[in-house]
This record gives structure tokens, C-alpha cells and sequence, in this order.
């Protein structure tokens, strides 16, 4: 059995064009009736420069890689030192360093290559359309610390590269990769890793997927229909079509490959993002991540620990903030501090008792601690100010001409929320249904990051 990894889907398999998209996926399958015939694993002996078959194509070592390749050596250099630190990153996150050494291959141009490079025509076509293979390849245990070694194909392109070291990773050091959305949803995590700060950073594609179609449920995501069994449909009907030769992969394309297949592509594109977003949400919000890793950890080791079980006291808690971070998600967007705090304690106020509450200005709606009460009248003062960006002015809580910088609050109900209150420094508001009050400083939701101080909230009930 041939466990593939597949990055960079294009719109057709027939374009050359494909390795110019910005989008980069990757997709795991497990292959069984496809027969490819690969290359004896490379000579461990190799030492550092050494000249593959093709004299283009050369090998470099750095801890944790063997990079066989075709770029400059300036190149192949700087490469190892980025694929390096994702595998630093992936090893980190999952608490467990790589087991041995990972065969890579880094294709520049694919016209330096052949079967001779251990690249069998199956594989190049997969590069060359797709963009990136990850193969396992059983070893012996009394030969090796692990059960089974990664030889990982990719193009040179940073992103796709780095897709693959995760599944090179998982595939090496666990041989497990859990669910569809969980494998292609951290290895696209891992690629589009956000900062310090945990921004969002992607490519606008993917933001432009999620935000012009339906918000998917936390549910559609993780028990939706695999989005890699339709490609590996794809690749047996074109293996089919095979004999092992390049003239005969190429001849293959055009009777393998359709308008079916480009809509399953668009559609897969689709099932990575929310998969990416999921995996982002889950990794950076308090709330759920460390029983995300715990589930992580599980589905690497094949055990049978499922997300149902993990979240099943809060699955309601997350689902919400799950939609309102696929609502206002945006390239800066920091899901830590837009997270919702739902250990605070709320009550409901008699008339003519108060609560008083500090309200960050770089922060999420955040809990006033006041219930409030259908009919109930009540009274908002606030003292201090804020700014809405590094540079800007010191405002209260009226904001700008603009309504930027603003109090702002909504009402939460059976995890729904009421239409935008804009409270200001001073105001009274009769509620019109019951619910605990959350306000925040109105601002755009990419932008709160760089907001600071805050200003002292006094609620009072009138009546």
C-alpha cells in the first residue's frame, strides 16, 4: 500500500500554469490499487554534494534532511534551513522529535530530472500537475528506529515544500495521519503559521473561499465525506492508462481528466480551507486548544479518541465562536484575542445596584458580568480613554466622527447574539430580551491588535 501526499492542486491536470496559482493544498491518500514502481531508497551513505545520476542534480545534508535537488547551492542551502525550521515548529507542537533521516526531493525544473533520479514517470506527473508526493516506504525494524521511511517530492516553491515536511514528518516519525480536515488542516496551519501574535496570515484565496459561499458547521467539517477519495479515483483511472513510460503518462491525460475533475478540484479547494480555518481556530483560542492537541496526539497514534468526545461538554460554546470567527475573519485577525471568556460569572442586577468593569481596547467582546432582563432599563457611564492605533489620538468612548473606537456591546442568548449596541461614554438602553451583555471597543476586527488602554465601565439598573 502507497500512502500519498499530493500538494498544490490546480484548477486542470492539462496546465502548465498550475505551479503559478497561489493556492497551495495538499491532499493524503491512501493508494492501493494504484501500482507505482519506485526507486531503491537512496544510498545512506551519500555525503554532502555528491552528484545524483543527472549531473544537475546534487546532494545536501543539514540534521534532518537529505535534500537531492537541482537548485543553486545558495539555494539548496537557504531551503534546508527553512525546511529545517518547520520540522522545529511540527516537532515542537507535537512533542516528538523526527525519527531518522528524511529523503527529500526539490524539483526546480523537472526537465533536469528523470526515472534515473529515482523520479519514476508517475511521480513527475504528479509534480508537475499537483505540485508535491510524500511516499512511505516500509522499512525493517531491526534496520531502522521506525516503520517506515518518508520520500518526499515537491517543486521548489517555499509553501509547498513546507506542506510536505509535515506529512514527511507524521508519515516517518507516527506512520498516522488522522482525518482528512485534521491531516491537510495543520499541515496548511503549519505552512501559513501565523506570528508571535497568532495573525492570520494566508493567501487572500483562501479568505475570498471562505467568506463567498456558505459558513460550513463545525460539523460539516469534520464528519463531511473525504475529500481525497474522488482524486484517488483520478490517479487509478489514469494509472490504468500507464504503461511506465513518460510518452504513454502524458498520452494518458487527456481521457483522465475533465470538467468532472475540475469541479472535484474546485471542491477539494474548498474542503481545505475550511479545513485550515478549523485547525487556525482550534490551535490559537485558549479555550479548546489544549484538548485539540490532546486529540491530535490520538489521531497520530491511531487510537480512537474522536473530536466528538473531546468537545462534548462545549460543542455548542465552540460552534458559536467558530461562526463568528469565519464571519469577521480577515489577513491580521488574532483569534486569542477575540476569544470568548465564558468562565466569568454573570448576574442579574436589582434596580439601583451597579457593576463596574474595565474593557480592554485590544480585545474581543468581553463579558460585563450583568445579565439583563426584557424591559429592564439600564445605565451605562464610562471613564478613561483609548486608542485604536499606535499613533492615534486618545479617545472615549464616543470614538471618532467615524463611530471607530466606540463602546460597543451585543446581547448572548442560547448562543446567538443581538444586533451591534453602540453604548458610547454615556447612555441608558431598555433591553429588549434577556441575555448577558458583552461589549467591546468598536474597531475593524484585523485591527484590534494594535489597540491599547482601556476604560472603566459603571452598569447601573434604573428600573
Amino acid at each position: 500500500m502507497i500512502w500519498f501526499c499530493m500538494a498544490f492542486i490546480g484548477r486542470t491536470f492539462c496546465s502548465n500554469l498550475l505551479l503559478k496559482q497561489s493556492f497551495a493544498t495538499c491532499l493524503l491518500i491512501w493508494l492501493g490499487a494504484v501500482s507505482v514502481t519506485l526507486g531503491s531508497p537512496p544510498d545512506e551513505d551519500r555525503t554532502n554534494q555528491r552528484t545524483s545520476r543527472s549531473s544537475s542534480i546534487r546532494v545536501y545534508r543539514s540534521a534532518h534532511f537529505r535534500l537531492h535537488t537541482d537548485l543553486s547551492e545558495p539555494d539548496a542551502r537557504s531551503m534546508l534551513v527553512d525546511m529545517e525550521s518547520t520540522l522545529d515548529k511540527v516537532a515542537t507542537y507535537w512533542r516528538q522529535p523526527v525519527s531518522g533521516i528524511i529523503d527529500a526531493y526539490i524539483i526546480d525544473d523537472l526537465a533536469n530530472w528523470s526515472s534515473r533520479d529515482h523520479l519514476n514517470p508517475m511521480t513527475q506527473l504528479m509534480l508537475q500537475h499537483i505540485g508535491g508526493v510524500t511516499i512511505p516506504i516500509p522499512t525493517p525494524k531491526k534496520r531502522e528506529p521506525f516503520r517506515q521511511r518518508a520520500l518526499m517530492y515537491a517543486i521548489s516553491r517555499p509553501d509547498v515544500v513546507r506542506h510536505e515536511v509535515v506529512h514527511a514528518y507524521c508519515c516517518q516519525t507516527f506512520g498516522y495521519s488522522g482525518p482528512d480536515w485534521y491531516k491537510e488542516g495543520m499541515a496548511d496551519t503549519i505552512c501559513m503559521l501565523p506570528d508571535k501574535q497568532g495573525s492570520v496570515r494566508c493567501p487572500q484565496e483562501v479568505l475570498d473561499s471562505l467568506q463567498s459561499e456558505n459558513v460550513p458547521s463545525v460539523n460539516d467539517i469534520i464528519h463531511g465525506p473525504s475529500f481525497t477519495d474522488p482524486l484517488f479515483e483520478t490517479i487509478k483511472r489514469a494509472a490504468s492508462l500507464v504503461d511506465g513510460n513518460e510518452q504513454s503518462v502524458v498520452a494518458a491525460l487527456p481521457s483522465a481528466w475533465g470538467s468532472a475533475e475540475d469541479e472535484m478540484l474546485r471542491k477539494a479547494k474548498q474542503s481545505y480551507a475550511h479545513s485550515w480555518a478549523l485547525c487556525h481556530f482550534l490551535l490559537l483560542n485558549k479555550n479548546y486548544n489544549k484538548r485539540f492537541r490532546q486529540l491530535g496526539h490520538s489521531f497520530l497514534q491511531n487510537a480512537k479518541l474522536t473530536f466528538d468526545q473531546v468537545f462534548s461538554n462545549d460543542r455548542d460554546q465552540l460552534e458559536f465562536e467558530f461562526q463568528l470567527f469565519l464571519q469577521n475573519i480577515a489577513q491580521g485577525y488574532q483569534v486569542g484575542l477575540c476569544r470568548w471568556q465564558w468562565d466569568k460569572p454573570f448576574i442579574v442586577l436589582e434596580p439601583g445596584n451597579h457593576i463596574a468593569i474595565l474593557i480592554q481596547a485590544a480585545a474581543g467582546y468581553q463579558p460585563t458580568g450583568c445579565t439583563v432582563e426584557q424591559g429592564g432599563t439600564y445605565s451605562f457611564h464610562t471613564e478613561g480613554t483609548w486608542q485604536i492605533s499606535p499613533q492615534g489620538k486618545q479617545l472615549n468612548a464616543d470614538g471618532n466622527h467615524h463611530g471607530d473606537g466606540q463602546l460597543a456591546g451585543v446581547i448572548l442568548s442560547d448562543y446567538r447574539v443581538t444586533e451591534n449596541l453602540l453604548l458610547g461614554q454615556s447612555s441608558h438602553f431598555i433591553s429588549k430580551g434577556p441575555g448577558q451583555l458583552h461589549v467591546r471597543c468598536q474597531d475593524r476586527w484585523s485591527e484590534i491588535a494594535d489597540n491599547a488602554g482601556f476604560v472603566r465601565l459603571t452598569i447601573k439598573r434604573e428600573k
